[in-house]
């Protein structure tokens, strides 16, 4: 029973302290309790500010707006209208697959194997992760990719057949990928082949809804995981660590020609989260004016890289390979008893870690982008610990590693 928690240190009922790899799924990208981000939530509830404001414009509404304007599109070049959806990022991908049937008037979509885009109907119905090649709805049809990490003639061939075959009946009008893939193995598309998403979904017509929630917000280095590609999305999720101190909220990113919602159209109660504006405001401000945290992510990166690689090379008893991209890591076991084995022994050692990817056989490494130096230290050090552990508890019980399940 986790009470307290600070940075990247979570402490249980008993005073038990156990780093942080899971981030709340990655909600918590800048810290448990962030101090800086927890003095202004103190100061909005303190001084009577508006709580909740449904669609009504706020001073911490504006204040949100003008920073994702100035931190996050301009200097991408993006020229993107905000759409504040409700607060989480299912949300955000029912109104993205919504808006794209709305405007090409095919209600058909293409997804891709692993990906993960929520558990509501129609967020479940685009995730590869909960279904596997079509899926027989009559609401939302839609075929599912195999997932691409090298780039090829059959990849593309594949993608231009599936935006041109009718689903169901239907058409596709929306395409929705995870550049880098959370759930589905902590993996990036090649980027090759994501340009060739554009031009094909350019060439028929379809929009490309990139869901950045998990993968967004500075997880893999830039602030967003398609960035360094040609993907150039229609359509940006966003959820999670977006309020920087866990708090729900979700917005889409829509290019402008393509806002076609009458008021009203797409509405939630909790849209009007005014604390969340004001932490998410102020997270943009603290940390996305400059590269610093971009750089300081790749570079953590390198160091977890470094430390993975080393460890699957002095350990040939249970091979692993490394995957994903800034801090969305994952070791691949290709192998679910030791997977499940490495994140039952991490939380032993006070290490919380969780399994993701086909057949839950790679362990995903997600600590918060501003871990300290000895949080991050300390959790390489316990990660390293519980793989010896069951290294030894594997050979001790003659357990055959080779072999997946």
């Amino acid at each position: 029973m986790f009470a307290y928690a600070s940075g990247a240190t979570l402490v249980d009922d008993t005073g038990s302290e156990f780093i942080d790899f899971f981030s709340g799924a990655g909600a918590l990208s800048y810290g448990h309790n962030n101090p800086r981000l927890v003095e202004v939530a103190i100061e909005h509830l303190s001084s009577n500010r508006i709580a909740h404001c449904l669609d009504t414009h706020t001073p911490e509404k504006g204040a949100l707006l003008e920073s994702l304007r100035e931190c996050v599109l301009e200097p991408r070049g993006l020229d993107m209208v905000v759409q504040f959806v409700g607060p989480t990022g299912a949300t955000a991908v029912e109104a993205a697959l919504k808006l794209a049937a709305k405007v090409t008037g095919r209600h058909a979509t293409v997804a891709y194997e692993g990906g993960y885009h929520g558990m509501s109907a129609g967020a479940a119905s685009v995730s590869g992760a909960l279904n596997q090649h079509t899926v027989d709805s009559v609401d939302h049809p839609c075929v599912f990719l195999p997932f691409v990490d090298r780039y090829s003639e059959t990849a593309t061939s594949r993608l231009d057949v599936a935006l041109q075959t009718p689903i169901n009946g239907r058409l596709p009008g929306a395409l929705i990928i995870e550049a880098t893939q959370g759930e589905g193995g902590a993996r990036s598309f090649d980027t090759d082949y994501l340009s060739e998403v554009r031009k094909l979904c350019t060439r028929h017509g379809v929009i490309i809804i990139a869901d950045e929630v998990q993968a967004g917000v500075g997880r893999t280095g830039p602030f967003f995981s398609f960035e360094g590609s040609a993907l150039d999305p229609d359509i940006v999720c966003l959820s999670k660590s977006l309020s920087g101190l866990g708090l729900p909220l979700a917005v889409n990113l829509i290019r402008r020609n393509l806002d076609q919602w009458a008021p009203g159209e797409f509405t939630g109660t909790f849209r009007g989260n005014n604390m969340a504006f004001s932490t998410a405001n102020a997270m943009l401000q603290l940390y996305w004016r400059d590269e610093i945290l971009t750089l300081s992510t790749l570079k953590r990166e390198q160091e977890l890289r470094g430390f993975l690689r080393e460890l699957a090379d002095n350990d040939c008893d249970i091979p692993f390979t490394v995957r994903g991209r800034g801090l969305l890591m994952g070791m691949d076991f290709d192998n679910t008893i030791v997977s499940a084995a490495i994140s039952d022994a991490a939380f032993r050692v006070g290490l919380v870690v969780e399994t993701c990817g086909p057949r839950q056989a790679t362990v995903k490494l997600l600590p918060p982008l501003l871990i300290a130096d000895g949080e991050f230290a300390e959790g390489l050090d316990r990660l390293g610990q519980a793989f010896c552990l069951v290294h030894d508890e594997l050979r001790l019980s003659d357990s055959v590693v080779g072999v997946g399940q």
